[in-house]
């Protein structure tokens, strides 16, 4: 009988309980044929519906193999040492993060003589959210439109643009590490907390809601440390950190899908619209971008939300595809 006809290894695989030997086999297994990909992606989808259902959305899993091996194939015409078994490494962290069906993943790899590196981008694209676990057994949660990006060989430091959620594994002796765009870096032991850093922002802001987690600006001057319960807004143009108690859930319900806006003017509003619907909003000259929302939305649709706006404010709207003009009456 063929391994891998009773599907025990890729389940194995699936939750992480492989070998590095077995990852290999994997690997040239399912590169070996379009049937082994077909069969990889339905013993994939019986074991997200019966584990992972609230993370399920689709990845083209050939796509990411397609660019796996056009990015080999274009640094081996620059190099012609390889090292194999970096790149099995960085093959099974695709197959990996596939298994847990993310929006988005791509990859490149610098294999050269005396040089070896991978790094890994996942992407939660607009309008998704998705969940990884890292090779150290963390796992992070991102919110739409947010990029993660680690060098396979150390995924205990990585870089985030946009939102995401972390509970890291405990190790006092490796600490893991979260830099931003800003300049701001999140030290961490053991912890859970909440990140948000996303381009256009005019700050980081970081919620901390179990363990304890040190801010540190440019040079790695350390700013603030965080206890649970409390969140520190740092200011980018000026590089200060202002720290205050907050209810540390509310800040991450997105990823349980829910999003609470207390008092929200229109202008604050509308990213956070097109990030969480995967639209683009257009607002009306005429509109009173200073109106204030409190609402909290869970399974709401784009139009419903909007009719729950219109309740407190004077406006109208279209949505064409994936574009919304909102206007005054």
């Amino acid at each position: 009988m063929d391994r891998f006809d009773d599907h025990t290894i890729l389940y194995r695989f699936f939750k992480k309980e492989t070998s590095e030997g077995e990852n290999e086999e994997i690997i040239h297994w399912v590169s070996a044929s379009e049937e082994n990909r077909e069969e990889f992606r339905k013993v994939h989808k019986i074991f997200l519906s019966s584990n992972f259902k609230q993370f399920q959305s689709e990845i083209d899993i050939d796509d990411a193999w397609d660019k796996l091996y056009q990015s080999l194939k274009e640094y081996r015409s620059h190099s012609g040492t390889l090292n194999v078994s970096l790149l099995l490494k960085v093959a099974a962290s695709v197959l990996i993060l596939v298994a847990v069906g993310l929006g988005s993943i791509w990859t490149y790899e610098n294999i050269f003589k005396g040089s070896t590196f991978a790094i890994v981008h996942i992407e939660a694209p607009a309008g998704e959210k998705s969940k990884i676990q890292l090779a150290d057994g963390s796992s992070v949660w991102l919110n739409s439109e947010t990029v993660l990006t680690y060098d396979a060989t150390n995924p205990r430091n990585v870089r985030v643009e946009g939102e995401a959620f972390f509970d890291i594994q405990k190790d006092a002796g490796n600490p893991f590490w979260v830099e931003t765009a800003s300049g701001m870096t999140v030290k961490v032991t053991g912890t859970r907390f909440n990140l948000r850093s996303y381009a256009g922002d005019p700050f980081v802001e970081t919620t901390l809601e179990e363990g304890r987690v040190e801010i540190l600006g440019e040079n790695a001057v350390r700013l603030a440390e965080l206890n649970p319960g409390q969140q520190a807004r740092y200011t980018i143009r000026g590089g200060e950190v202002e720290v205050k108690k907050v209810s540390p859930e509310l800040y991450s319900l997105w990823k349980n899908n829910e999003i609470i806006f207390s008092e929200t003017s229109f202008y604050d509003l509308v990213p956070q619209i097109e990030r969480w619907y995967g639209v683009s909003v257009e607002l009306d000259e005429g509109i009173n971008k200073e109106d204030r929302f409190t609402m909290t939305i869970k399974t709401e649709s784009l139009r419903e939300l909007l009719d729950m706006m219109k309740l407190t404010s004077d406006f109208d709207y279209e949505i064409v595809g994936s574009r919304v003009k909102i206007y005054s009456k």
